[in-house]
């Protein structure tokens, strides 16, 4: 038997936590390391009866030096549902409400004219003896616009993941481990063909879809700075990270220009938006809905169809947020 993933004095209680997750479909890796930073920091505490007591939960959870709000949201809450699991197993602990989210970053929704002289640029870029990026990026950008994926979703893709002949992206870790199936359009599926054919004519199914000189995939940095690039060589200047435009936008712009187009064409929107939610990734059709307001908000002439499909349901909600940054 190997060395425990779980060594603390909370480790039993970790193994059965995760493998309950795991049991009902998720594939909690990325979260299993968080709760195994919080059973390791637990070490050097005398703990009784798998208790968090309300000392133990506000000394992990204190703010670290050079930690990022969404970092240590992300701690927070992980250690908080471990401790509410905690509860149902007849073990008394303190819950620790979660810190606020962070005012979120108000997205910038591309117009499509604006795509298309994206798409223009990059096609354009020229070929250098230090980076692919001539070759990665005009379908990178495309698949992101068309298909909303986050940008670790795409930079995460291998060539298997991309199905040519059912016409189909395969998505094995999504936000929260979350799997699923993604398809594409006609005019998507020829540009994934032509890349396929030309530039991974002679690789390994596993190699990543989109890679670097060293044949090592994009970093998310990396395409973010190409975009910023991008944007200022086709006039959109770039803003600072609290303004943006961001890379992440352009999934934002793929679900806001999906409302636009049902409501224009007279579709009921409700009948859509589980669709949108199950085809992007989102927990829920909740946070879809988050869209709306946005849509409304950049065409306003598809405002009073927003609000007659769906009652302004998201017309008075106050402070409104997004997936967040760590969507990205």
């Amino acid at each position: 038997m190997g060395t425990p993933y779980f060594t603390g004095p909370f480790a039993p209680m970790c193994e059965l936590f995760v493998s309950q997750k795991r049991a009902v479909g998720f594939l909690y890796d990325t979260q299993a390391k968080r709760l195994r930073q919080f059973d390791n920091f637990c070490k050097a505490y005398d703990l009784q009866n798998y208790e968090i007591t309300e000392e133990l939960a506000s000394t992990y959870c204190a703010r670290r030096p050079n930690e990022s709000d969404n970092s240590r949201r992300d701690r927070v809450y992980i250690m908080r549902t471990f401790a509410e699991f905690l509860v149902t197993q007849g073990y008394p602990s303190y819950v620790l409400q979660p810190p606020k989210r962070v005012e979120a970053h108000t997205p910038y929704i591309f117009t499509k004219d604006e795509v298309r002289r994206l798409f223009e640029g990059v096609d354009a870029l020229e070929p250098t003896n230090y980076t692919t990026s001539h070759l990665m990026l005009p379908l990178l950008f495309r698949i992101l616009y068309g298909c909303g994926l986050r940008i670790f979703e795409a930079v995460s893709l291998k060539k298997q993941d991309v199905n040519i002949e059912t016409g189909i992206i395969h998505v094995n870790r999504g936000k929260n481990d979350r799997e699923r199936i993604v398809p594409i359009s006609d005019s998507l599926l020829d540009k994934c063909r032509g890349f396929l054919l030309g530039v991974h004519s002679d690789t390994p199914d596993d190699m990543p879809m989109f890679f670097t000189k060293g044949q090592t995939a994009f970093s998310k940095g990396a395409i973010n700075r190409h975009f910023r690039n991008c944007l200022w060589d086709i006039g959109i200047p770039y803003q600072g990270k609290d303004i943006g435009p961001r890379v992440h936008d352009m999934r934002h712009t793929f679900i806001c220009h999906n409302i636009q187009r049902w409501a224009e064409a007279g579709i009921p929107i409700h009948s859509k938006l589980a669709i949108l939610s199950k085809y992007v990734g989102h927990a829920s059709v909740n946070a879809t809905q988050w869209y709306l307001r946005l849509t409304a908000e950049v065409y306003p002439h598809i405002r009073e169809t927003c609000e007659r499909e769906l009652g302004g349901i998201y017309a008075n909600i106050p402070g409104f947020m997004w997936e967040g940054d760590d969507d990205a």
